[in-house]
């Protein structure tokens, strides 16, 4: 884990789970090869590594690095933004948003983040590279079935075409991946 530095990114690829293939066949760029679900920040401290993230199953949370690395079933890719940036500021902004729910709906003014917005979020302490996009939860402006069936449980329409991001979309020109971790 030598090649990690704060403020890296670990970027998850998709599973063979449900929710993990509902978001992957929403967001999956077109011309792209890589197809991740979730994302978290690394923070590296005197004496461990941790990743701040916001997980459905812990809400937004700071995980020793091992712990994120065993709870993923997908592989891990470590990106990093090619420009330097003050990781410090990043990390402290991330810190402020620990301890909140995960926020199942993708709505920005729902409760809680979930893990891209909590990036982006994190980011936003400095000259932020990641961009809100329209949201999609399905191809071609199509509403995937699944995702009709999950917003109607919540009891809210979908947010097709809502700002928001996704890990894929926080994919750059202005990251470089790094190394698969696992």
């Amino acid at each position: 884990m030598s090649e990690l530095q704060n403020g890296d990114l670990l970027f998850v690829g998709s599973t063979t789970e449900q929710f993990s293939q509902m978001i992957a066949q929403s967001t999956q760029p077109d011309t792209e090869t890589f197809n991740y679900t979730h994302v978290g920040i690394v923070e590296i401290t005197a004496d461990a590594v941790f990743v701040l993230h916001a997980s459905p199953d812990l809400g937004s949370v700071r995980q020793p690095l091992n712990s994120f690395l065993m709870a993923q079933t997908g592989s891990v890719d470590l990106y990093r933004l090619k420009a330097p940036f003050d990781s410090d500021s990043v990390i402290v902004k991330a810190k402020t948003l620990l301890g909140q729910p995960y926020n199942w709906s993708f709505i920005a003014s729902e409760p809680g983040f979930y893990c891209s917005e909590f990036i982006e979020t994190a980011f936003s302490a400095i000259e932020n590279p990641f961009k809100k996009i329209a949201m999609t939860f399905g191809p071609d402006d199509s509403i995937l079935p699944e995702w009709q069936t999950y917003y109607a449980k919540l009891g809210l329409p979908v947010p097709n075409g809502e700002p928001g991001t996704n890990p894929n979309a926080l994919i750059s020109n202005q990251l470089e991946r790094v190394v698969r971790l696992r």
